[in-house]
């Protein structure tokens, strides 16, 4: 039997099954000498390190009859023997096995031999990655192409809210039937990690961005998601927005390129109405020009929302460098690095959740 090469990674987080070699003393010279014992159909595991149950799993056929199969690995000192089978052709492995609450996050080895009642040894390897999904945060990802997640200024992917460990949650507006969003703990990147449905159960999700499939808002509106990235379990709820949306919002403060004059004035015509949504109106959006305006030397753009009543109401930012969420009546300005060559982007904002995007054009 030739041996299986599997490209395995830390972060991919895959089990996966390498069968061994066995010897056979009477080589045919004319043909390679077949394996009397098999192996086939082995689970794939995604999990942490946190003393986690798995379930070996792998189905077994040997032609010469099965004397035992070991499933050892020192280092969680395991060294479980099965050596009873009812029918000795054949057997479905399938063994708990309780991961310490120490094991290192690493790629573990955790070694299947099976001997046959001609003493001949089959071997595989069933590769464990380990790896704390207790993220600090968690992003949702509506975008579908790794080059979406480039180039934005901010709120690309939307930041979700830890509310406990491993369990984040978030309520985000669906601008169309039938959005997809997947759920990645690197902001930066589609993969290796992308939480999505498990293809082989949608009930469940999975890690692996080679095999999860988004998870779909069949409706646009907006949604209450949670994600358990221990248990990859999940809950989707379309709920009602809360309160009376405001008749205007604005962007006022300076850094916005049409707009030489414009320095944190609080009316009309040096203030930048946003766009409110016809079928949403507590969402409200803009194409802007960010960058220094002709004849000022000002190298940052710095600007918060506010209802176009003066300075009743209006919203910060919980980060002044990297906002991801407007504070409404506190927070701090944004103070964000331009050049004189104006760079293009929507502005997104929903008063509803607070959520406030600036996505490159």
């Amino acid at each position: 039997m030739k041996k299986l090469i599997s490209q395995i990674t830390f972060f991919s987080l895959l089990i996966v099954l390498l069968p061994g070699c066995s010897k056979d003393d009477k080589v045919n010279v004319y043909r390679p000498p077949s394996s009397s014992i098999h192996f086939s159909n082995v689970s794939d595991f995604i999990i942490d390190s946190l003393g986690k149950t798995i379930s070996v799993k792998a189905q077994i056929t040997a032609d010469d009859g099965l004397q035992q199969v070991a499933i050892t690995y020192e280092p969680w000192s395991l060294n479980k023997v099965i050596t009873g089978f009812p029918d000795p052709s054949k057997y479905n492995v399938s063994e708990k096995v309780v991961i310490p609450q120490n094991a290192a996050l690493q790629i573990h080895s955790l070694k299947l031999e099976v001997t046959d009642k001609k003493g001949n040894k089959s071997a595989t390897e069933i590769k464990v990655g380990l790896q704390d999904l207790n993220y600090p945060t968690l992003y949702l990802a509506d975008v579908k192409s790794q080059s979406e997640l480039s180039g934005n200024l901010f709120g690309v992917p939307i930041a979700m809210n830890k509310i406990s460990s491993h369990t984040y949650q978030i309520t985000y507006y669906a601008r169309n039937d039938n959005t997809q969003v997947r759920f990645i703990p690197n902001p930066a990147t589609l993969s290796p990690i992308a939480i999505g449905l498990d293809p082989s159960n949608s009930a469940k999700l999975t890690t692996d961005a080679t095999k999860s499939q988004a998870v779909v808002l069949a409706k646009k509106g907006y949604y209450k998601i949670t994600v358990n990235t221990l248990l990859l379990s999940y809950s989707v709820e379309q709920i009602a927005a809360q309160g009376s949306p405001f008749a205007q919002v604005a962007l006022v403060g300076r850094g916005f390129y049409d707009y030489p004059n414009m320095n944190w004035q609080n009316t009309l015509p040096d203030i930048i109405l946003l766009d409110k949504d016809p079928s949403n109106p507590f969402l409200f959006t803009k194409l802007v020009k960010l960058g220094t305006p002709p004849g000022q030397s000002y190298n940052t753009a710095q600007f918060i929302l506010t209802t176009n009543n003066g300075w009743t109401n209006f919203w910060r930012f919980d980060d002044a460098l990297n906002p991801t969420i407007a504070v409404f009546n506190g927070g701090a300005n944004a103070d964000i690095a331009i050049t004189n060559t104006p760079q293009t982007y929507l502005f997104v904002f929903d008063s509803q959740t607070g959520i406030i995007q600036a996505i490159k054009q």
